[in-house]
Order: structure tokens, then sequence, then C-alpha cells
């Protein structure tokens, strides 16, 4: 059994002292979008834009990826890949939804409903998000109760690992400190039929609003939110809009509103109620490349974690969201982060110290998700009376220098963990970053 902690909040840190910061991670990128263009099969007249608020989910046995995605208008389609750069686009799926977001749900005991989706529907008949369930997550049935919300834009798609609630983030306008917004909402279901009312959980505030009027801009929304459920909480991605008014150069197909948008992390411990990060920079920040310069739209409903990385898929656009067509070009692309890398806690040359709250011994070992390459860290275990362990002093910790995602935390006489209920771990570091720790 492994557990592993992050420090993207304080739930786990009883105190720290010292020159400690936290820190957020912008991802790394492609020099190109992984989706764009024409599928073979469409006509050269056919639209070219596509859209990922959805879904790119591990293959069933594990070979490859699958990907749930958007063509304008309201046209979802699927798409396979072994190494998650280059896609087989083969299917348009026969349902029409908006904003399509999948998840997947093996433990449904009707294997007919191991894929769920969330969109929106435009249809007169059945205007607003509706529900849909799918064996093989290519042939999709409607459930017999829809539209299951009113509204119908963005919408991101979860299942709470803890409750088993399926969970519905999705934007709404409100008013919020006085102006007119896009907010993001969230509605439950035990059953995807019956939801909740929808409650507000994601909102600009002042130091939102401050930036996009230092930014020449008027104030603040919020387009979008993924939220997903990881390493035992919940990391949400907003996509921040500097809204700065009607678009000053006009052309088709464009919005009424105009701004760039880019990508903040938040968290949750619940699912339900959100905090923003101490270090508001984006993870995933418009350029350098033209394919995203001006927005990023939605971002997909589920992580793809490999041994050393962990990538999320997103909508990036050339323009700010009032531009036009044909200047605008709407396609997918990846970010990429060192494993647990979104936030970081960090020291300099002044040495810090993080003692971790209780955490029950779940495995043989200490590992440390740590970039020591240029200071060194130590760790000593404490017991229920917060004393140093006997033989997991700092003083018998060897210490580490080095970057690694997995380095084992071992002392003078002692490879292994303290075979005790629970204990707490205090780590000191200098020039160093701390992602996250594992029992292993």
């Amino acid at each position: 059994m492994q557990s592993t902690h992050l420090f993207v909040d304080n739930a786990m840190i009883a105190r720290k002292e010292g020159g400690i910061v936290r820190r957020t991670h912008a991802c790394r990128k492609l020099s190109e979008p992984v989706i764009s263009g024409l599928e073979t099969w469409q006509a050269p007249s056919d639209d070219e834009r596509v859209y990922l608020y959805g879904t790119v989910l591990p293959a069933e046995d594990g070979d490859g990826l699958r990907m749930w995605y958007m063509r304008w208008p309201d046209r979802v389609l699927y798409a396979e890949s072994a190494d998650g750069v280059d896609w087989r686009r083969p299917e348009l799926l026969p349902i029409r939804l908006h904003n399509p977001s999948v998840i997947d749900d093996p433990m449904d005991p009707d294997p007919a409903r191991r894929y769920k989706m969330l969109g929106v529907s435009r249809s007169p008949e059945s205007r607003g998000y509706c529900v849909a369930h799918s064996a093989d997550g290519l042939n999709w049935q409607y459930y017999p109760k829809n539209p299951v919300l009113d509204g119908g834009d963005t919408c991101s798609f979860a299942r709470d690992p803890v409750t088993g609630d399926y969970l519905a983030f999705h934007k709404r306008y409100g008013i919020h400190r006085g102006q007119r917004r896009r907010l993001v909402y969230l509605s439950s279901s035990p059953d995807m039929q019956d939801w909740s009312d929808y409650e507000l959980v994601m909102a600009p505030d002042a130091a939102d609003d401050a930036q996009t009027e230092a930014e020449g801009g008027l104030f603040s929304q919020f387009y979008h939110m993924s939220a997903i459920p990881y390493r035992g909480m919940w990391l949400g991605f907003v996509t921040h809009f500097r809204h700065t008014g009607p678009p000053v150069e006009k052309g088709p197909e464009q919005s009424k509103d105009d701004g760039p948008i880019d990508v903040q992390l938040v968290y949750s411990r619940d699912g339900r109620s959100w905090s923003r990060c101490e270090d508001r920079s984006p993870v995933i920040p418009n350029g350098p490349h033209q394919y995203d310069a001006g927005c990023i739209l939605g971002v997909g409903n589920g992580p793809i974690a490999s041994a050393d990385e962990v990538q999320l898929y997103y909508t990036g656009i050339t323009t700010t969201h009032g531009g036009y067509m044909p200047k605008k070009k709407i396609t997918i692309a990846r970010a990429a982060w060192r494993l647990d890398g979104w936030v970081s806690l960090d020291t300099g040359e002044v040495p810090g110290t993080v003692e971790t709250t209780p955490v029950r011994v779940e495995g043989q070992g200490l590992t440390v998700n740590v970039d020591a390459g240029k200071g060194e860290l130590r760790a000593e275990i404490l017991d229920s009376s917060g004393v140093p362990v006997p033989g997991y002093r700092i003083a018998d910790c060897q210490p580490l220098a080095d970057d690694g995602l997995r380095q084992p935390v071992l002392w003078e006489t002692r490879s292994t963990l303290p075979s005790v209920g629970s204990v707490s771990i205090r780590f000191e570091f200098s020039n160093a970053s701390l992602y996250s720790f594992s029992m292993v």
C-alpha cells in the first residue's frame, strides 16, 4: 500500500518555520497542439474548431488513452492514442451535446452504465444539462429523465470517491461583487437523475479584479472549472477570464466579451468547499506558442499520470476571447508537470522546517518528491507526543541532495519506518523544493 500527500494546502502541515514559501508551477507544453484542423472524414467546408472541456482517460486494458471532445457545433467526437501526442480520430459519436464531459465508473453494478456523460443539449425538446450512459464509451443512451439541470454552457463532471455522489461543476451567470459575471456552480446527484439545487462554489475575489484592472481590464470572471479527485484531495483548474469589454476589432463569429484567459489552481478537501492557492500564478499560462497565446477555454476533467509526470489536456485559442474567424483558431493541447508537481514548498539559503500532522504509517519506507539538487533535505520521525523516535532523528538522517520523484529517506541505522500507529514527520531543508512525500 502507498499513501502520497501533497503540500497544495495546509491540511498536512502542523507547523512550518524559517524561509519557506509555497510556489505554484507552470506546465510544460508541446510546440504544437495534439488535435487541430479537419478529421479525414470531414468535408473541407466543415468547421475546424475543436474543443476539450471533456475527457481523456486510460484505456480499459491500460494500453493507450481515450479522448472525448467536441467539434463546433455540439458534435461529440472520439479519439485514441498510444502516447498522448499522436491521436487516431476514427469516430463521430451518435450523440449531440455541447461540452461533453465523461467519467469511467466501473463500480456501477450495471455494465451498460460503465461510462457516463454530462453535457448540454440545445435541442428545443430537451434544452439544458443532460446525462447519458454507455457500456463502451462509444454507443450512448440518454437517461430516462433529461434535462437534469436548466441552463447550459461549460461543465465538468466528476464522481466523489468518498460519498459516491455525481458532481456537475458548471458555469452560470450571477451578480457577484456588483458585476454580472461567469461563475462556477455545483449540483450533485446520488443516481444521475435527481440533482440538487446548484450552489456557487468558485467566484473571483478582489485580488482577481485588481489583477485584471492592473492589466487594463474591467473585472474577472471564471469561465470553467475542472474538479479532479487526486491523492486524497481535490484539485480544481479554473479558467480565469480577465474581461476587457467588447472587442475593439470586429469580425465574424466573435463573442461580445473580450479578454485573455489562463488557468489557475484551486483546491478542496471535500469537493464542495474550495480555496485559492497562496501563489496564484497560472499553472497553464498563455503562450509561449501561438496556439494558446490568447485563451485557454477549458481543461479536461482527469489527469493522466505516468511514472514521472502528470498530464492534462485543454482547449487553446490563438486570440483573446473576442477574437474572430479565421484569426481565431481553436485546438486541443497538452500540459505536463513532474509527478505531483503543481505546488511545492520552497526554501532558499535560509533553511526551513515543516512538521506534518499525524499520519498513519502505511508501508515500510518513506520517500520524498523533492528537488534538492542545489541544497539538501533531512527528515526525522516524531512519536504521538511529538518526540523524535530514537534512530530517526535529524542527526541520524542521511542528507538528500538530488532532484528525484521517489527519493528514499534513510537513517544511519534505519531504512524502514517504525512499527507504530501514527507518526509526524519533520522535514528540514534549504535551497530545495518539496512537492510531496509517500509511505511505500
